[in-house]
């Protein structure tokens, strides 16, 4: 590599250097969350960042891009258009929604764009997944999500020059926990989950801190790292992440969450 104006060049080949490195091959599916700008200056800008993955990835691979719509946050599932709103988690997303064979998930804040074999399977049916509360509506990261075949397929989870404070899977964590705290209340089911927060709707919710799960993941040696020009990338895998922060969730809610929802888990679990 060499400098251009006081910045690295990276090439795609870079790229793919790091994504081999990192464990990454063909036939995968991949999810990404990035920072175009902290690589230094990419030959070729995101496309050539996204034909890195493309290219190790492969044919049969899958390239999942997090599209998520957070600006507007009160009116977005009022203006939402699965066709035209814009991504808002950086330049790499963006351009990579806005390919010709790129399909994309029908959610109106957390939505996924796909490349690759599995682009249909991942993305269809957003707005109708069910099954977990979440202050983004049960579909965000319900039963039949893109989140939840992610886990199933126990997708490679990169952060390309990005932490793990922008875990979006843990969401997913989140809600899974919730909905297995839910399915064990019994009869109390009625009374607690009105008091968790929705949509627009104030109420308890296992708020984390997500920047704290590289180190958990350290802990169990489910981290690799590699760099790309003036970035650091780190990889996990989507299983992990999640089961990793529902184990934390279940043994040390005290220790992690707000106040107010550990009340709201000790009368769920009777132990009030």
């Amino acid at each position: 590599m060499t400098q251009a104006q006081g910045k690295t060049v990276v090439r795609q080949a870079d790229v793919e250097r790091a994504l081999r490195e990192v464990g990454v091959q063909a036939g995968e599916v991949a999810l990404v969350h990035s920072s175009l700008s902290s690589l230094g200056w990419v030959e070729g800008g995101a496309e050539a960042v996204i034909e890195a993955f493309v290219a190790v990835l492969g044919p049969a691979g899958t390239l999942v891009l997090p599209t998520l719509c957070q600006k507007g946050a009160e009116r977005c599932f009022q203006i939402w258009d699965v066709r035209t709103s814009p991504s808002d988690v950086g330049r790499i997303t963006e351009v990579g929604r806005l390919c010709p064979d790129a399909l994309r998930s029908d959610h109106p804040t957390h939505s996924v764009a796909a490349l690759g074999a599995e682009a249909v399977q991942i993305t269809r049916d957003h707005g109708c997944a069910y099954g977990r509360p979440s202050p983004w509506g049960p579909a965000a990261f319900g039963i039949g999500s893109p989140w939840e075949r992610l886990y199933e397929r126990d997708a490679h989870y990169l952060f390309l020059g990005v932490t793990t404070s922008c875990d979006t899977l843990g969401h997913f964590a989140q809600a899974q926990f919730v909905a297995e705290v839910l399915a064990a209340s019994g009869d109390r089911c009625q009374e607690l989950e009105p008091e968790l927060a929705g949509w627009q709707q104030p109420g308890v919710w296992p708020n984390l801190g997500f920047a704290v799960v590289e180190e958990w993941l350290q802990e169990k040696g489910a981290m690799r790292y590699a760099r790309v020009g003036e970035a650091t990338l780190r990889a996990t895998r989507a299983r992990v992440n999640a089961d990793t922060i529902i184990e934390k969730l279940r043994a040390a809610p005290e220790g992690l969450l707000p106040l107010e929802f550990v009340a709201w888990y000790r009368r769920a679990t009777g132990s009030d």
